[in-house]
């Protein structure tokens, strides 16, 4: 049966390693690697058939870097029992989660630390929106009578509208915080919104993922622990480019992390939660957690606290995406990679947000978003160009730039941002937002070009 011995020779070459050797020989050749930047490695995986397409859109999603799919392909191939399994096939697999999970847990804590932390702090799963779902039901799950949450308008819709069925199902009661027109939260109006014998959760995002404004996580956590209240924040947008350190967030009790926003694939995340949260202060940790899971319930993986077999290649592919984030840069030893990175990511947005400004005139465009560098993502333009329609202006370059008007999760809608909306920004302006978002691998030329595309198309509208 000439199938079925197709079958064999594949599973045969994949033991031996063969089929991992030649996927790399494929993929990973330094004829596909397009660039490493800032003395690291974070080149993209392969040679993209839209090469001629600048990408611009790294909040959208990340290329996979080269090492990260490297680390993967061995749990695709040779090692690819299940980590649960008793035997040797996985004894690899069991070990690759365990070194992931020290890896993440890096990138908020510092290595003496980390590696005692891991196990009791960090749990994998499926997508940022499985992780800021699973910290919402962890908090109320655990906090009993108390079913008031805080949040703010801005937030992610993984975090809103799960709290808005919740509404609806009449589970829980919501305070929504405004921002001010700069997209930042006011930490006397969270505090004000919190509800002392009441409010179980408050859950901020630490980077926004349209106008790229950083919230004042540390203050609000302080507010949190002196009121015994729990506090997450989703930082899906913040790894790589801002500290995401628990002594820089002042301790934040519940943290989401997104892999295909840092270079690895998407189909992964993690949630931190920290050891003791959930029963601490009249909490009480929730039925099932610890042994069959909460939000999924099933085996007894990631120590009962999410069922489903673990997606091995993947959660390998985040560790190592956080482990090149942590380690020292090739340029200076004293630097994480992440911080140099941030730096060349900050020239790159400023080189082109003054392209833009040039050719279309100050007094044609709106930046959104806050003003002071250090109150936003270094690697994030959302810029408005007046009475110009980013949804034509985007069709009609689509194959020359890669951008986006806002976030990809809620694009479909049509219409403005309701993140603009939030922060005031004028119609004239907010019809025709783009956000611009470059990334570890952008260039100097790209930028440039890009600049020179947008403009045109801009000018060809602004005549018409």
């Amino acid at each position: 049966m000439p199938e079925h011995n197709n079958y064999v020779s594949l599973a045969a070459a994949a033991a031996s390693g063969a089929a991992a050797a030649l996927i790399a020989r494929r993929f990973l050749s330094q004829d596909n690697h397009r660039r490493v930047l800032c003395g690291s490695d974070l080149h993209l995986s392969a040679d993209d058939s839209s090469d001629t397409c600048i990408y611009l859109d790294h909040n959208g999603t990340t290329p996979i870097y080269a090492p990260v799919l490297e680390e993967m392909l061995p749990y695709l191939t040779t090692h690819f029992g299940n980590p649960s399994s008793g035997h040797a096939y996985g004894k690899e697999p069991k070990a690759a989660v365990s070194l992931a999970r020290r890896r993440v847990m890096s990138l908020l804590a510092d290595d003496d630390e980390s590696g005692a932390m891991a196990d009791d702090c960090i749990i994998f799963t499926g997508c940022g929106t499985e992780s800021d779902n699973l910290a919402i039901e962890l908090a109320l799950a655990s906090c009993g009578k108390r079913d008031h949450v805080v949040t703010c308008n801005i937030e992610h819709p993984a975090v809103l509208e799960c709290l808005k069925v919740m509404v609806k199902a009449g589970k829980i009661e919501l305070s929504v915080v405004g921002v001010n027109d700069e997209g930042i939260v006011s930490v006397d109006d969270i505090a004000k919104a919190i509800r002392p014998d009441q409010t179980a959760l408050v859950t901020i995002m630490l980077a926004n993922n349209e106008v790229g404004s950083l919230q004042p996580i540390a203050e609000i956590a302080k507010i949190c622990r002196e009121a015994n209240i729990l506090l997450h924040t989703d930082a899906a947008q913040a790894v790589g480019k801002v500290s995401v350190s628990l002594k820089d967030l002042g301790h934040p009790d519940m943290i989401t992390i997104v892999g295909h926003k840092m270079g690895a694939p998407k189909g992964v995340a993690a949630l931190y939660v920290r050891k003791g949260c959930l029963s601490e202060h009249g909490r009480c940790e929730p039925d099932g957690y610890g042994s069959c899971g909460l939000a999924l319930r099933g085996g007894g993986q990631e120590r009962g606290r999410r069922a489903g077999t673990e997606n091995v290649p993947y959660i390998a592919g985040l560790g190592k995406a956080a482990e090149l984030m942590t380690k020292p840069s090739v340029s200076d030893s004293n630097t994480q990679q992440w911080m140099c990175n941030a730096k060349r990511m900050d020239l790159l947005r400023s080189r082109l947000l003054e392209n833009i400004k040039t050719a279309l005139g100050e007094e044609n465009i709106r930046v959104n978003g806050p003003a002071d560098p250090t109150a936003r993502l270094p690697s994030t333009l959302s810029v408005g160009l007046g009475n110009i329609h980013s949804g034509e202006l985007l069709k009609a370059i689509s194959n020359k730039v890669a951008a986006s008007a806002g976030s990809a999760c809620h694009a479909s809608g049509g219409g403005v941002s309701a993140v603009l909306r939030c922060l005031n920004v004028p119609d004239e302006f907010a019809r025709g937002t783009l956000r611009l978002s470059v990334g570890p691998s952008t260039t100097e030329e790209e930028v440039d070009k890009a600049s020179e595309i947008i403009v045109a198309e801009a000018k060809m509208q602004m005549d018409s």
